[in-house]
């Protein structure tokens, strides 16, 4: 059994290095597979990981809860040796060396156990830990499937104001909740002014996730926009997608601008006219002066 002292100061360093991991030029080179997975329960899942870091000869096994939380570190392989913690009784198998593959099998899994599981590639010198992408793991309940979801895009609000409008997206009657939500403009993937659902909502037995993308009202408002609602669910094989999509309304603000130009030209038009027949007045009232005097003259 690894020693104590030994275990606090490998996570000791990676909780230190652990909020650099997603920014670092080096985790693309650490590779773990699957992303996904669906278990059931009595059963095991087996996850692998291997690195492309020179000098790197050991990869550490973290569980996370499935609603988040702190991870657990399991065990670690160390060039070819596993070293599990105390009380876990997963296997380890391969090797922790650039280029092996180490393979990771979970302990009997229960009902409820669903969690993240994320492998480390780690050295003894001190430098940085780099963490895989992570694998999703689900214990699916008793006789039941995966069901993908139902999805329905909204158009905004009538109530809206301002120069923005908000198209809502509500997936809906999945199980589990394995799904992930991108929005496309025009086939275009959009990423301003999108907010999705930190994560799923169960209610009674499905999820339900909604996405909101914000745009702007010359955007909405033109036909030759398509706003598509993309939702990817993996099925227990393969990730599968469901789509809904909106057009944009007719173009009422330009038929507003065009009404208040016509109605601008008009009122010119109009004061124009106004002018013109004043004028003309005035040189009608002048003439029957000059009639009425050249008269009063004659006489």
């Amino acid at each position: 059994m690894w020693r104590k002292e030994n275990i606090m100061i490998v996570f000791s360093c990676v909780a230190f290095n652990i909020l650099l991991v997603s920014v670092s030029s080096q985790s693309d080179q650490v590779h773990q597979d699957p992303p996904e997975i669906y278990s059931q329960p009595g059963t095991t899942a087996t996850i692998s990981c291997r690195h492309e870091l020179q000098d790197y000869n050991r990869i550490l096994w973290y569980r996370q809860p499935g609603g988040g939380g702190r991870m657990t570190l399991l065990g670690l392989m160390n060039v070819d040796q596993q070293q599990l913690e105390d009380g876990v009784t997963a296997k380890m198998s391969g090797g922790a060396m650039k280029g092996q593959t180490c393979l990771f099998t979970t302990e009997e899994l229960q009902l409820g156990g669903t969690a993240r599981y994320f492998c480390a590639a780690y050295c003894d010198s001190g430098r940085e830990a780099y963490f895989g992408t992570g694998t999703k793991l689900t214990v699916l309940e008793p006789n039941r499937t995966a069901i993908p979801p139902t999805v329905r895009v909204l158009k905004p609000s009538p109530n809206e104001g301002g120069q923005t409008r908000t198209l809502v997206c509500v997936a809906t009657d999945f199980y589990p909740d394995h799904v992930s939500v991108s929005w496309t403009v025009n086939g275009n993937k959009r990423l301003s002014g999108v907010a999705t659902d930190a994560a799923a909502t169960r209610l009674d037995d499905f999820y339900r996730i909604t996405s909101r993308l914000t745009v702007y009202v010359k955007e909405w408002q033109n036909r030759g926009k398509d706003f598509a609602c993309v939702v990817d669910f993996f099925n227990g094989t393969e990730t599968v997608n469901r789509i809904d999509s909106i057009r944009g309304v007719k173009g009422r603000l330009l038929f507003e601008r065009k009404y208040l130009r016509i109605a601008q030209n008009a009122k010119l038009a109009y004061c124009a006219f106004i002018v013109k027949s004043c004028v003309y007045g005035a040189f009608v009232v002048f003439l029957l002066w000059k009639l009425q005097k050249s008269r009063k003259t004659e006489k």
